[in-house]
């Protein structure tokens, strides 16, 4: 008997996990958009700002009550992801009054952006192994869901709520782990698009369905109108803190103004609002958060103009003139188009930031001096959008953070440039170890990267896929070459393979599995081909005695090991050429590859 409810109950459960039929669905049934509240969400915004529009996004989820996005929408309405959207952690999103869409297109304005393939610019994430729990209807359309991880990510819909997976959604994955769609028992999925794994704990599942949801009328967002500036001459503003004054008319070095202050005030900025020349005769300085609006044209600020040098760096603790400097921990907003050059940035407490947002453009010219009375330097983040151009290689930021566009000079053929400050951000990479140099300059050359924000995990093994990605970007630095992104359904390393294999790197059926652990040995035949011949110049002779001959990694082992690229054991100079690698060896090679000072001699 008992087996026999047991079969009938497993037949029940079956019958629920069936997915429905779109022809049992009536338009009743379906959820719609009615509420014309927006918010829009970019990681790379704040959660002080208005969500109103994507120069305004929120930066997190929230709640209902909070000041994130899902404050404004508590009455259902349009989230607008305009950049990344991504969950942290686990997130339930609360029951709202009405439907909630979910989309990156909005009143003929489209934000997706699927590039780079390893990290889309446009896209909803969420850290390993999270999941987003709906309660109440939401509809989603017109966006990238991007699996970053190999735990699976998952949408659950419960509480009796309908999950609409719209025909425009792109689902795109780093790891080749699906995103799954979780409905529990009285809740319904209708999925057009999109590539899930669905699991039914018996709920209504309706696949292949599309119907029109907008029952409002989506209104382009309101963005900040400059038009009337543009038509406004450039001019010479001068400013100078300390010998300054707002009254001033700040035309020339005797009458400056004190602060630059908002357009519509008597700072300098109101001088140069057609854009223009602030020339800094004294100090520059910031004494809160503060945003340079679109202006006119180009706003270039420097100490150095009509042939009068104001830059005096000879106060080390607090330099006179030709400088700009903030008060603790502010940030310097770049909303328009802004150039430094030929003055003086002085970090003098708690870490200062320039920010450029969506649309602006700082350009770093040359003489540009970095000071700073602390360890550290002010760091530059550049979100989305925003866009950052070096005319030097060199440059004296703390940190260079955000997903904008960062553009280097070009440099020669056979050259490695550092791009990057390492700010201590590993816990796990103390000074007092034995590897904080190389794991320093592999980061600040971009040749390794860390496993979280806060962590390298030096004592990680190294794949051959993850040895075979570096050797290509150590190749491609060197040569001015690049790595196409990988196509649909290809593994995220088949492109770096591609290129090893293209550029001699690496000969086919040199590995038979790329998601194995490489060895000390495999790892010296890869890093002893990415380079001429001449960046081997030996500077040592002899060898490892555990190398012998007769070992298919002898030459390459010996090659690194007369160019100071590698080295044997302190106590025995054994290379152990079978024992796996571990990241904080793996960064002494590439260090010594990028880096020649590092070389063992």
């Amino acid at each position: 008997m008992k087996k026999l409810l047991s079969v009938l109950l497993a037949a029940f459960m079956l019958v629920l996990a069936m997915p429905v039929s779109a022809a049992d669905l009536t338009l009743g049934d379906l959820p719609y958009i009615t509420c014309e509240d927006v918010g829009y969400i970019d990681y790379t915004g704040s959660d002080d700002a208005s969500g109103a529009s994507a120069s305004s996004a929120k930066k997190t989820f929230g709640t209902a009550r909070a000041s994130g996005v899902v404050g404004l929408l508590a009455n259902g309405g349009t989230m607008v992801v305009s950049g990344k959207a991504y969950l942290s952690k686990s997130y339930s999103l609360p029951k709202l009054k009405s439907p909630l869409l979910i989309t990156s297109k909005y009143a003929d304005v489209n934000y997706m952006n699927a590039e780079p393939a390893s990290n889309p610019a446009c896209a909803f994430k969420m850290a390993s192994g999270a999941q987003f729990t709906v309660q109440s209807d939401v509809i989603i359309d017109d966006i990238v869901l991007f699996q970053e991880h190999a735990d699976a990510n998952a949408f659950v819909v419960t509480n009796g709520a309908t999950l609409v997976i719209g025909d425009g959604v792109v689902s795109m994955s780093k790891s080749g782990t699906k995103m799954q769609i979780i409905v529990e028992s009285g809740s319904r999925a209708i999925i057009a698009g999109g590539d899930f794994d669905v699991i039914n704990n018996g709920g209504e599942v309706v696949e292949d369905y599309t119907y029109e949801y907008l029952k409002v009328s989506q209104t382009a967002a309101p963005e900040e109108d400059n038009s009337e500036l543009i038509n406004v001459p450039p001019a010479v503003a001068y400013i100078s803190y300390n010998g300054g004054k707002n009254a001033n008319d700040g035309l020339t070095p005797a009458t400056a103004k004190k602060q630059m202050l908002e357009l519509t005030s008597n700072g300098a900025l109101s001088v140069v609002a057609g854009g223009g020349t602030l020339v800094a005769t004294g100090r520059l300085y910031i004494g809160s958060d503060y945003t340079i609006p679109k202006l006119g044209s180009q706003l270039t600020i420097t100490g150095v103009y009509d042939g009068v040098n104001y830059v005096n760096a000879e106060n080390e603790s607090n330099p006179e003139s030709g400088m700009l400097k903030m008060l603790s921990g502010k940030t310097l907003t770049i909303q328009g188009d802004v150039r430094f050059e030929n003055i003086i940035l002085f970090q003098e407490n708690s870490q200062n930031t320039i920010k450029v947002v969506n649309g602006g453009t700082l350009t770093i010219g040359e003489n540009v001096i970095f000071m700073t009375k602390q360890l550290y330097t002010m760091k530059i983040e550049v979100e989305q959008g925003g866009t950052v151009i070096f005319e030097t290689a060199e440059h004296g930021f703390d940190a260079i953070t955000g997903d904008g566009i960062v553009i280097m000079p070009e440099t020669e053929k056979g050259g490695f440039t550092k791009t990057r400050a390492y700010d201590g951000r590993f816990t796990d990479v103390t000074t007092e170890k034995w590897f904080y140099d190389y794991v320093k300059t592999a980061y600040e050359y971009e040749l390794a990267n860390g496993t979280s924000a806060t962590k390298f995990s030096p004592d990680n093994k190294f794949t051959v896929a993850q040895a075979l990605t570096a050797a290509a970007n150590i190749h491609t630095a060197y040569y001015g070459k690049s790595v196409p992104a990988a196509k649909a359904g290809e593994s995220w390393y088949t492109p770096y393979v591609n290129y090893c294999l293209d550029n001699g790197i690496i000969v086919v059926g040199q590995f038979a599995d790329y998601n194995k652990n490489i060895t000390r040995g495999e790892m010296a035949t890869v890093f002893a081909n990415i380079l001429p011949a001449d960046e081997y110049e030996a500077t040592r002779n002899g060898t490892c005695p555990d190398v012998t001959s007769s070992m298919a990694c002898y030459a390459a082992v010996t090659k690194l090991y007369n160019a100071g690229i590698v080295g044997g054991d302190a106590k025995t100079g054994n290379y152990r050429p079978n024992d796996e690698i571990v990241r904080s060896e793996a960064c002494v090679i590439f260090t010594r590859i990028a880096a020649t000072e590092y070389r063992a001699k």
